[in-house]
């Protein structure tokens, strides 16, 4: 997994506002909300990959904001502004298993902040993961039926050797899952070609690149994936925008 360059950071303007997340084992994980004035609106969490932060998303937000989507982005721990706990103690990034069990109880938490917001949709929450975190994406959402969409950028089969998608990937059923990465990017090919086969199928997209990058660098090498993400999830939540 290869680091990805982070836009310059996006203070809080009109529109959005700076969150702290706790998450169960006291981490305290800084965000961006990206408000929408409609009840009833759907929802985005948007992870970043590793050596990276929450301001990699600083432009889908915005686009997705635009649509009629309400977005939470988060640092997750042991990055960015995530780097401490409740009572001051440093957060490291981290690959064990304890870490990836606090990581999935990060995004429990991001996503029960993010239902609870004024004219969000419980119902119409989707997520969007870049390299391990799209592995956290589908790994959270197929122990969890309220997600109703989940989005992968440059996704593994088992990275750090303790996040298994191709499980997760089958008992996630149903629901809508758009994956994508680029042939130049071979571990994450691979893994969307592998990845198609196994799920239900009838609501997977797939897509493979011939070149562009690993994770959110895909944004800038292959602009139409954004607009990819937006027509997924503008097709599979819905908007009022």
């Amino acid at each position: 997994m290869t680091p990805a360059s982070t836009s310059t950071p996006l203070a809080a303007t009109p529109g959005t506002q700076i969150v702290r997340v706790e998450s169960p084992d006291k981490v305290v994980l800084l965000g961006t909300y990206f408000e929408v004035a409609k009840p009833g609106s759907p929802a985005l969490l948007l992870l970043h990959q590793w050596q990276s932060d929450r301001h990699s998303y600083d432009d889908l937000a915005r686009r997705m904001q635009s649509k009629g989507f309400a977005v939470l982005t988060v640092d997750g721990r042991g990055f960015g502004e995530s780097t401490k706990t409740v009572d001051g103690k440093a957060v490291q990034p981290e690959r064990t298993d304890a870490a990836v069990k606090g990581m999935l109880g990060d995004i429990g938490a991001a996503i029960d902040l993010l239902s609870k917001q004024k004219n969000v949709d419980p119902a119409k929450i989707g997520i969007v993961g870049a390299s391990y975190g799209s592995s956290l994406a589908i790994l959270y959402a197929a122990d969890q039926p309220k997600i109703a969409a989940v989005a992968l950028l440059s996704p593994g089969i088992n990275y750090f050797g303790n996040m298994p998608t191709e499980p997760a990937v089958s008992k996630y059923g149903v629901r809508p899952l758009l994956m994508f990465a680029a042939d130049d990017d071979k571990e994450s090919a691979d893994a969307v070609n592998k990845l198609k086969t196994i799920g239900a199928g009838v609501k997977i997209e797939a897509d493979v690149f011939p070149s562009g990058g690993h994770g959110t660098a895909l944004f800038k090498s292959r602009p139409e994936s954004m607009d990819i993400i937006e027509a997924f999830f503008i097709k599979s939540l819905g908007t009022h925008e």
